[in-house]
């Protein structure tokens, strides 16, 4: 192969590219203001700044109202891509970054996509980890641990999301910033 083929090849691969940690593990969320770029035909078409509402929307030119809670930065930008392909543009190019965080809680461990969610309003433990796929077959959902900061400290509690499930615990409300541990069982 030629060096002119190899650099194509190259330029193609690195088109392709490895998503950004952020289009992999944050999902977007209520609060969050987003910036959104189009191009078609080689040039910029459009940018715009909108803010995810609290349903979990946002207006795009042209498109209208859009679903994108919990979607990464990556799947809002294939899906706008997806609609202005349908009517208005042929091959848009999309880019989808966050702009400003609106809040958000990190869950980690025996879950099936840990990672940073976008909080939504009255978001609990339980509604947290589902968003994130559920739990692994491994995960151990009688010692979950929350951790948050209380005047700048981190303070730790545990929940029993089993119990929570059956209907025997009342779940807990998140807040900004928390982290939940969801451990696995032990053999």
């Amino acid at each position: 192969m030629t060096t002119a083929r190899w650099m194509l090849v190259a330029g193609l691969l690195g088109c392709a590219g490895v998503a950004r940690a952020e289009q992999i593990l944050y999902r977007v969320g209520a609060g969050d203001v987003l910036q959104v770029a189009i191009y078609a035909g080689g040039e910029k078409q459009d940018e715009f700044t909108p803010a995810v509402s609290s349903v979990g929307t946002i207006t795009a030119p042209l498109i209208g109202e859009i679903q994108v809670a919990s979607l990464t930065t990556y799947e809002v930008a294939k899906k706008i891509q997806e609609l202005l392909a349908k009517d208005f543009y042929v091959d848009p190019q999309v880019l989808v970054s966050v702009k400003e965080y609106g809040g958000q809680v990190f869950v980690l461990g025996a879950v099936k996509r840990a990672g940073a969610y976008g909080l939504q309003e009255g978001m609990t433990v339980l509604q947290a980890c589902l968003l994130a796929g559920g739990f692994t077959d491994f995960a151990s959902l009688k010692r979950v641990r929350v951790t948050r900061s209380v005047n700048g400290e981190a303070k730790s509690f545990e929940v029993d999301l089993a119990k929570v499930k059956q209907g025997k615990r009342e779940d807990v409300a998140l807040m900004r910033g928390d982290r939940i541990d969801v451990p696995q069982r032990r053999f």
